[in-house]
């Protein structure tokens, strides 16, 4: 090695290094606290990785299940185990809940800047370490990485394996590797269930030239053998609802109905040409320059104010990526952006959202390989004088805008929809344990779990206390009820003909009780949870089932 070429070499080492410790301090920085609150996708997390550490079985007394029944929908359960150990250092806190994503955030950075090496798309000598850099910052990566459920970490191990089968290409027994990280990632997340299987399948054909030959048999029959062993635990729910458990947001709905439009052709032609309509109108939404740049997602919860899943001025490099792309399209380099490109909204376009942001982050990955090509584009048409100065003031400028978006503006905007509040409402309950809280169900996401988490409900108490019938046939009780009663407290809608006539403090949003019903039904108002701008999240009001009975005499008055 030259003395040039090493002192490149030791330029890029500590670059990375820079990142890294960069991206470190954006996925770590004030973890506990941004986003506000604790989802209930993390407390149902947390408190599950609570329960098994203290009692070695799930919420519903389950032990150590192959797919978690969060909410009926059968959840991946690596997550969930990987926070045991976190739960049990931290404590039951948003910390616990949220490190491991944050730390694949981190790992994930590294395994981007060897992607992007291995594949030699670049020209310029600083795009390696500024795309890289962009990956670490960008809006779609740092959200994800700081969400404390499974999401990411499925991403992770899929990507992980994404790697190791593009290294196969060059050196055969990567694929080992490669086809081991992907039949893990089925345990990460629910896309990763069927994408993973789908790439191992489509890598294997689109490259069968390189993969397949004599010389490489060992290798491919040890990775078929390992994928197939680590899915031992899948295979043996093929019989169960859990890969069922998402069906409902297939739209087959959509399809009947535009399929009752066409009655001119027989239905046999007429299903299939709706289900084609709809599936494509989903598929190219995720490939809509106004979604990946300029929309954030349409659900709060899944985005930062102001942001797309990419800063507005990538949509550049993006087209000159893709045209990029195309001249490259007959090298392995770009048949395999290509793959990732192509293959990963099939699975996401065959559910009813537009565009949804969680359940197509691995999109993340080739997305950013294209614009990668294109802002090589760019700076090798300008002399490193010009281009390091565009460089830093594109890069501040991002920081800048991700800064703004989701350090001040979302902890303020977002925090109802992040579950901020039940942190104080618990903190009110605890302190009242002679009286009973009945808490409004009707327009807010699983109360009773929120509740748990933050009380640090004793799991063995609660267990006893949910629906015993769950566990017996445990995979194949998909159906959820949001209600629940365990200690002082009961989860469910208000029942005004009856919930009024017993001493207990109804507690709701800003719109479960109206100032009127207060007033007709006898309510004293002893409680109020607000967010940081001082609006209302919570209301607590207290019965008076005496002054109520006098006035309005019940047959519950005897109870």
């Amino acid at each position: 090695m030259n003395t040039r070429r090493f002192r490149w070499v030791i330029i890029e080492i500590l670059a990375l290094c820079l990142i890294v410790v960069f991206g470190t301090f954006f996925y770590l920085h004030d973890l506990a606290r941004v986003p506000p609150g604790v989802y209930v996708d993390e407390t149902v997390t947390g408190y599950n990785a609570y329960s098994l550490n203290l009692t070695r079985k799930d919420e519903y007394g389950k032990s150590f299940p192959v797919a978690l029944r969060f909410f009926g929908s059968y959840s991946p359960p690596v997550y969930t185990y990987i926070t045991i150990p976190l739960v049990r250092v931290f404590g039951l806190n948003a910390m616990a809940v949220r490190l491991a994503s944050s730390v694949c955030g981190i790992f994930g950075i590294i395994v981007f800047f060897l992607l992007l090496k291995s594949l030699r798309i670049t020209r310029s000598r600083i795009t390696l370490l500024t795309t890289t850099f962009l990956f670490a910052i960008t809006p779609w990566n740092v959200f994800f990485a700081r969400t404390g459920y499974e999401i990411y970490l499925g991403f992770f191990l899929f990507f992980v394996g994404v790697l190791f089968c593009w290294l196969s290409l060059s050196r055969k027994t990567y694929l080992l590797l490669g086809f081991i990280f992907l039949s893990l990632s089925t345990y990460g997340a629910h896309l990763e269930r069927y994408l993973s299987v789908f790439f191992a399948f489509s890598f294997l054909f689109l490259f069968r030239k390189n993969l397949f030959d004599r010389s490489n048999k060992i290798v491919l029959f040890a990775s078929a053998v390992a994928f197939g062993i680590i899915q031992i635990p899948n295979f043996t729910l093929l019989d169960t609802t859990v890969f069922f458990s998402k069906s409902a947001l297939f739209y087959s709905q959509q399809v009947i109905s535009q399929a009752e439009k066409i009655r001119f052709l027989p239905e046999i032609i007429a299903i299939p040409l709706s289900f084609l309509r709809e599936f494509f109108s989903q598929y190219v939404a995720y490939f809509s320059p106004r979604s990946l740049f300029f929309l954030p997602d349409p659900d709060p919860q899944r985005s930062i104010p102001d942001l797309a899943t990419f800063y507005p001025w990538m949509v550049g490099p993006w087209f000159l990526g893709l045209l990029k792309l195309w001249t490259l399209r007959k090298t392995n380099a770009g048949r395999f952006i290509f793959l990732l490109l192509f293959l990963i909204p099939f699975p996401v376009a065959l559910t009813k959202d537009p565009f949804s942001t969680q359940r197509a982050l691995p999109l993340l990955l080739p997305i950013s390989l294209v614009t990668t090509l294109g802002l090589d584009m760019v700076l090798q048409k300008i002399r490193l004088r010009f281009a390091f100065p565009l460089v830093v003031f594109l890069l501040v400028y991002s920081i800048v805008l991700l800064w703004r978006g989701y350090f001040v503006l979302l902890p303020h905007e977002r925090a109802r929809v992040w579950g901020y509040g039940f942190q104080q409402l618990a903190e009110v309950i605890k302190e009242n344990p002679d009286k009973k809280f009945l808490i409004d169900q009707s327009r807010t996401k699983p109360v009773y779990i929120e509740l748990a988490f933050f009380l640090a409900y004793p799991p063995a108490e609660f267990q006893q206390e949910v629906d015993q019938t769950i566990k017996e046939d445990y995979y194949n009780k998909p159906s959820f009820s949001s209600y629940y009663k365990f200690g002082n407290i009961e989860t469910r809608n208000i029942r005004w003909d009856e919930d009024i006539y017993k001493r207990q403090i109804l507690v709701g949003d800003e719109f479960a009780i109206s100032e009127q019903q207060a007033k007709e039904h006898f309510l004293t108002k002893v409680l109020e949870v607000n967010d940081l701008n001082g609006n209302p999240i919570f209301r607590g009001y207290e019965t008076n089932p005496e002054m109520k009975c006098k006035i309005s005499p019940s047959s519950l008055c005897t109870l």
